[in-house]
């Protein structure tokens, strides 16, 4: 009987979200980078949900969750200029080559906080619109990941220990910190990584807290360093056509939605880190603060990496920082 029950629910469900697309008179097929159990992607199922609610089905967002479209990340800000997306998960630091001033959030230990992060995003967000509109798109809204860290199978107290290390990153600025530092970095999907460190690949990684648990990383490495390198931030986007033929009253409706999204997701980055560090060490691994001393050599690192970025950013990104050094109060 229960088996008969869920089936019908499920049918139920099918038949419900088939008329709403059926009946909607704007769909958007929506690229997103994470898996359904990722909690961007959790996000981005209750964005959609809420649109569809709130416009009566007016306007249907179907999400593909896996990069299943097919685009890669660095890709991205041209495919939805060019209309081949509607609406896209864009996260900022891969997209440098095409846009240098979105990789801003993106800097080496330049915020090591959400909340100094939040403050770099507000100060930052003026030269993205002006840049996103270049690119016929424009954000509803933003998301961050808790602040990546190391996880290592030996403790790591310097930039001297990192001399050495096989790891494993996600973005340019991964493979530039390991450049500086003398780590031979990786840029590879997720899904490669265990198979790599059982081949002897790889004997480290470079992401977060949330990220670690996902991919059970106790079962490999013992430690976990919070050197706070980047608190990356995923952009929702929008073509501008699309949105533009949209009814203003749809509009207003979706912009409201987004706002309280964006709210909720910066929020959420927060909790789940604190959720994850303690799932870490509940499964035996050592998570590590770094010692001021430590620090002063990271952000040294830092230094060094920005300017070469800055360089290509130009005036606009030099003024943001100067904002930035005297809204936090830290300077480098």
């Amino acid at each position: 009987m229960k088996k008969i029950q869920s089936l019908l629910l499920v049918l139920s469900v099918i038949w419900v979200a088939g008329i709403s697309q059926v009946n909607a008179k704007t769909r958007w097929e929506m690229h997103l980078n994470y898996g359904l159990s990722n909690f961007h992607s959790q996000g981005a199922e209750r964005f959609a949900k809420r649109v569809a609610e709130a416009t009566n089905g007016e306007l249907v967002i179907r999400l593909h969750h896996g990069a299943s479209l097919g685009f890669a990340g660095p890709e991205l800000l041209r495919v939805l200029a060019e209309g081949q997306l509607m609406i896209a998960e864009i996260p900022t630091g891969m997209v440098e080559g095409d846009a240098p001033i979105l990789a801003f959030t993106s800097q080496p230990f330049l915020s090591t906080t959400t909340e100094e992060q939040r403050i770099l995003y507000d100060l930052s967000k003026s030269a993205y619109q002006k840049t996103l509109k270049k690119f016929n798109q424009m954000t509803l809204y933003t998301s961050i990941w808790p602040f990546s860290g190391i996880y290592t199978q030996r403790q790591i107290q310097s930039v001297a220990d990192l001399r050495g290390l096989k790891m494993r990153v996600y973005d340019g600025t991964g493979l530039a910190f390991g450049e500086e530092t003398g780590i031979s970095a990786r840029k590879m999907p997720f899904s490669e990584v265990y198979p790599a460190m059982k081949a002897g690949l790889l004997d480290s990684m470079y992401t977060s807290s949330v990220s670690g648990v996902d991919s059970k990383a106790w079962e490999l490495l013992k430690y976990y360093t919070r050197i706070n390198i980047v608190g990356p931030v995923n952009m929702i986007n929008v073509n501008l056509d699309a949105w533009n033929r949209l009814p203003t009253d749809i509009q207003n409706t979706v912009l409201k939605i987004a706002q309280e999204m964006e709210e909720e997701m910066w929020n959420l980055a927060a909790e789940m880190d604190e959720t994850s560090l303690q799932k870490l060490q509940e499964q035996g691994m050592t998570v590590s603060e770094v010692t001021p001393t430590f620090r002063k050599e990271l952000d040294a690192v830092g230094n060094k990496l920005r300017s070469e970025w800055l360089r290509k950013s130009g005036r606009e990104a030099e003024q943001i920082l100067e904002e930035y050094k005297k809204a936090t109060g830290r300077q480098f």
